[in-house]
């Protein structure tokens, strides 16, 4: 084996350490500079990529936030809106039971009205069939004829003597 020769071991070293200096200068002068820029590169490119997602996921964060916001507000927008629509509808109500109460009143006191009238009415009928009777009944008994004014005054006394007693 000749790289076992001692004859050729100083040569061998000798190109060994050349094909070293030239492979390192080659490498440190273009291939590492070229690895390293490229190394630099992604290692740049990947941090902006995390800074990047970093700020998307902030953001996400803040429109979160900010819908969470919305919607609460929302909420106590929804919440006040059906406070007022419940206190319309109670007052809403409260106006027709009174307009139903001012009616019922209003029928109430036209009812006592008639019934006031119709009461009247019927006294004055029952004066009226009491006069023709009394007067009737007078005539059958003096035999006399009693004029129209005479007779009104006796029923008149008559019936207010009848209302004292029943009033006694």
């Amino acid at each position: 084996m000749p790289q076992f020769d001692t004859t050729y071991f100083s040569s061998q070293i000798f190109w060994t350490i050349v094909s070293f200096l030239v492979l390192f200068v080659v490498l440190s002068r273009w291939i590492l500079p070229r690895i390293a820029s490229i190394l630099q590169e992604r290692t740049q490119l990947i941090e902006e990529e995390i800074e990047a997602a970093r700020k998307r996921h902030e953001d996400a964060d803040n429109l979160k936030n900010e819908y969470i916001i919305k919607l609460s507000d929302i909420e106590k927008e929804a919440q006040q809106i059906f406070d007022a629509s419940e206190r319309r509808i109670i007052e809403r109500r409260r106006q027709l039971m009174d307009e139903w109460k001012a009616e019922m009143e209003v029928k109430k006191r036209s009812f006592r009205e008639d019934a006031e009238v119709m009461r009247q009415q019927a006294i004055r009928d029952v004066r009226a069939q009491s006069a023709d009777l009394i007067v009737a009944a007078t005539e059958q008994l003096i035999h006399q004829k009693v004029q129209g004014a005479d007779a009104q005054k006796i029923l008149d006394e008559a019936i207010d003597e009848v209302e004292k007693k029943r009033i006694q």
